[in-house]
C-alpha cells in the first residue's frame, strides 16, 4: 500500500466517524442513512448538513471517474443523473444536494442507490424520510 493511500483511508474513516457518526436507520422499516464496505474505502451518506439533505460518496483511493446516482422516491419512479469523482485532496469523493438535483416527491420513503456506469451497484441501498415540516 503506498503511504498517500494510507494517509487517505485514515483521513477517510476520521471525518466519517465525525461527520457521519454512528450507522442508524431513518426508521425500523427504511434503510439506513450511511454506511461503509467492510474495508472502510468507500463510504456513503444521505444525511443532512446544514440544513441540506447531501448524498455522499467518499472514496479512500481514486477507484472509479464516473458514477450514477438514482433516487427513488414515495411514487416508486427512479430519477438517475451522472457524476463525476473529485481528488479532495486526502480523500476522493461526491457530494450531491438531493433537492436541487432530483424532484420531491412528497413525504414518504426515499431509496438512493449509488451504480458503476455499465451497471452493478456500489454497496447497498440508502434511504431516507421526508415528514412533515
Amino acid at each position: 500500500m503506498t503511504r498517500r493511500i494510507v494517509r487517505s483511508t485514515v483521513t477517510l474513516m476520521a471525518v466519517l466517524v465525525v461527520v457521519a457518526g454512528p450507522t442508524v436507520p431513518a426508521s425500523a422499516s427504511h434503510l439506513p442513512l450511511d454506511a461503509c464496505s467492510p474495508s472502510g474505502d468507500v463510504c456513503k451518506s444521505v444525511r443532512r448538513v446544514d440544513g441540506v439533505r447531501r448524498l455522499r460518496i467518499m472514496l479512500a483511493a481514486d477507484y472509479f471517474e464516473r458514477f450514477r446516482l438514482c433516487v427513488t422516491g414515495p411514487d416508486a419512479s427512479p430519477t438517475c443523473h451522472t457524476y463525476r469523482i473529485r481528488d479532495l485532496g486526502a480523500t476522493f469523493g461526491s457530494s450531491i444536494a438531493w433537492r436541487a438535483n432530483f424532484p420531491f416527491e412528497g413525504r414518504g420513503d426515499y431509496k438512493v442507490v449509488w451504480k458503476f456506469i455499465g451497471g452493478g451497484w456500489i454497496g447497498r441501498a440508502l434511504g431516507f424520510q421526508v415528514g412533515p415540516d
